[in-house]
């Protein structure tokens, strides 16, 4: 067969592969009935699996995706969660994807089915408008939004996600139309507040917002190590305080430890659910394990970080960890300044809840990325093009 006709097939069985999983994240988030999706999820992966197959590698990079799988394979034995597994064969899958044109589908398929949703909620067809239940701010009953998605804080969730990846999509736009834009974004979250309630989220899009109009109006702080390096600085930061919750969750409903006490109730007892939502005290550091457990995906809590430890283990968890921080470097190399906000924003927002620590792939649009610079040439192609023109400005100034 033609290289142009694999090509064209691989690019088939990953956007099949992809749709399902913003298909099935879509409905996931709206407050329609879902058993269970294994079957979905087998049909996503066996189009990934194709996708692999028909992507060409090189014998290096074969090594790094047995080893990959190998370690995945035996987080499923143990767990008998297959999410490390999908994950990492898709993020493989999209070794030569283009990603403007990738990241264009996925903000486009999400905003529509955001606002289908939405639209049901408002028509009346499925999901509450509104919401009136105490939502444990010390507030006592509350009326608050929700728009069909089940509860206040997954919209804003929906509404961050979509923010960030719409901050990204115009990095290279024009300067007033891209301003013009990220003015009308930083509006209409503000306005979103009174509608949320949401403080949290808001404030995190608020500030994705805020850092993006900075570093792109401000030229040298996309070439200089002072966001790569703080964006790995605020990743170690926000792992060291979820593990430090995670230890001290036992203590923070008790007001004899007023610090601790305090510092939950901003976080409206997301450390103290650790500890006292369930009787195992799942989610609190002394119930972690190396590599997890056939009960550990069972478990759900708001706190992103220590979700991630908790399901997939320690050891998994550390390895994931040292990639990130190795996509990071390859972020440097590029000056890929607008992947890193958006690294530094999911990562911030990731302490506080738990939406892009999921089953479901479509949540997470750092996945291709990873796929594009852990793997693709894209950044050996931008560093030999830098590299060149370093040359030729050396020869005239010879």
């Amino acid at each position: 067969m033609e290289r142009s006709f694999i090509i064209k097939l691989r690019n088939i069985c990953l956007y099949a592969a992809l749709t399902i999983e913003l298909l099935l994240m879509i409905y996931e988030r709206s407050t329609l009935p879902l058993s269970s999706p294994k079957m979905i999820f087998r049909v996503s992966f066996v189009l990934t699996v194709a996708a692999v197959l028909l992507t060409k590698y090189s014998f290096k990079q074969w090594v790094i995706i047995a080893i990959t799988v190998a370690i995945s394979v035996v987080s499923y034995k143990i767990t008998g969660n297959n999410d490390l597994l999908r994950f990492s064969l898709f993020v493989i899958a999209c070794k030569d994807a283009d990603l403007k044109i990738m990241l264009r589908y996925i903000f486009g398929v999400t905003v529509v089915g955001s606002l289908i949703i939405a639209a049901a909620s408002a028509l009346g067809i499925a999901g509450d408008v509104k919401i009136a239940q105490d939502f444990g701010r010390d507030a006592g009953s509350e009326v608050r939004y929700a728009f069909g998605f089940g509860h206040p804080n997954t919209l804003q969730s929906v509404i961050f996600s979509i923010t960030v990846l719409l901050i990204y999509l115009i990095r290279e736009f024009a300067k007033f139309k891209r301003n013009v834009i990220m003015a009308i974004a930083l509006v209409l979250n503000v306005l979103l507040y009174f509608i949320t309630g949401s403080r949290t989220g808001t404030a995190l899009t608020v500030f994705t917002i805020v850092l993006a109009f900075i570093v792109y109006q401000f030229g040298p702080l996309k070439d200089t190590k002072i966001l790569y390096v703080s964006g790995a600085v605020v990743i170690g930061a926000c792992v060291a305080f979820s593990v430090w919750a995670a230890a001290i969750s036992k203590y923070a409903r008790k007001k004899k430890y007023p610090f601790y006490y305090k510092l939950d109730r901003i976080l409206t007892g997301r450390i103290q659910s650790l500890y006292y939502d369930t009787k195992p005290h799942k989610g609190a550091l002394q119930t972690w394990s190396l590599f997890g457990d056939k009960f550990s995906g069972n478990a759900f809590f708001d706190m992103g970080w220590v979700r991630f430890f908790y399901w997939y283990g320690i050891i998994p968890a550390i390895l994931i960890l040292l990639v990130i921080l190795y996509l990071i470097y390859r972020l440097y190399l590029n000056r890929d300044y607008g992947v890193m906000i958006m690294i530094i924003s999911v990562s911030l927002f990731t302490l506080v809840e738990a939406s892009f620590v999921s089953s479901f792939i479509g949540r997470n649009y750092l996945l291709p990325i990873a796929g594009v610079y852990l793997l693709g040439d894209i950044w050996e192609e931008n560093r030999a093009g830098k590299n060149k023109v370093s040359d030729q400005l050396h020869t005239m100034d010879s």
